[in-house]
């Protein structure tokens, strides 16, 4: 998961990109399927995706932990992990197709996938093309900037050129967090924080836990300040893909009943569950211990 150099982060993305891409099958679909070109469901097809047996999934290559590749190009990460054992426990295979935030909502409202598995924050404005999974993470709002600032309030932000991700609940919060910022958006996050490196941009607005992993990374980010957020982190669905979101929501909740989630979680995260996770899931109040 780490990256060595500025030049690897702005390299990596695009060798993800290609290697996930051969990891997708030709989008033509198995049996009857709607206007739209998602499968019905049927006695062969339970769940009415589009090729019987395999989830296709959009992802990303660079939001980590949520989502990012490994040098081979192999998708990881939490989504990824919690997404793989959803899979397996329902008897699927999962193929990964490498895209953006917007790619991957865009094509779940056009058919050519059956899920998201990234970090997505549950929206009311992308509630209405597609529908999301029960939480899967409850995260914060982080102004990610560089050790030779000394900005720490949202408000100090104003004025200055702060990148965020096209199509990210992050874009959608900045008029309200800095509103007299100046936007610069990014198709990924690994542009943003290269060009935050090399000075272009002033700050990146990005979910909490991403901006802890890029701090890792590179020691010359630091977080600025950082606020909850009012929606949780979930993947998500087409429209009226009812069987397979709750075949989903059903083996996530034997997940967090047996402790699977748990695993997964401190795999990632350092931090125990916000309170609001806590309220979604109650078992996993008793994994972990002096949780609120």
């Amino acid at each position: 998961m780490s990256r060595s150099s500025l030049n690897r982060l702005g390299r990596r993305p695009m060798l993800a990109l290609v290697a996930l891409s051969g990891l997708v099958l030709p989008l033509a679909g198995c049996g009857s399927s709607d206007s739209a070109g998602t499968a019905k469901a049927s006695s062969g097809n339970p769940y009415g995706l589009i090729e019987a047996g395999t989830i296709r999934s959009a992802t990303q290559t660079g939001q980590p932990p949520f989502a990012y590749a490994e040098d081979s190009g192999k998708p990881t990460g939490f989504i990824v992990d919690v997404t793989d054992e959803a899979a397996k426990r329902l008897g699927l295979k999962v193929d990964y197709k490498a895209t953006s935030v917007t790619g991957s909502l865009a094509g779940l409202t056009a058919g050519q996938y059956d899920l998201a598995s990234s970090g997505l924050g549950v929206t009311a404005e992308r509630e209405k093309s597609v529908d999301f999974t029960k939480p899967l993470f409850w995260s914060t709002v982080t102004v990610l900037t560089t050790s030779k600032s000394t900005i720490s309030t949202f408000d100090g932000f104003n004025g200055k050129r702060v990148g965020v991700v096209t199509g990210s609940s992050q874009e959608a919060q900045l008029p309200t967090r800095i509103p007299k910022a100046q936007p610069v958006r990014f198709q990924t996050q690994n542009a943003a924080v290269s060009q935050l490196l090399n000075g272009s941009i002033d700050a990146f607005l990005v979910g909490g836990p991403d901006a802890t992993e890029f701090m890792k990374q590179y020691p010359g980010l630091r977080q600025a300040v950082s606020a909850p957020v009012d929606h949780p982190t979930s993947m998500a669905v087409p429209k009226n893909h009812t069987a397979f979101l709750k075949a989903l929501d059903k083996e996530i909740g034997a997940m967090v009943a047996d402790g699977s989630y748990a695993k997964l979680y401190r795999k990632y995260f350092s931090t125990r569950p916000e309170p609001e996770l806590l309220a979604a899931w109650p078992a996993l109040k008793s994994q972990f211990p002096g949780s609120k």
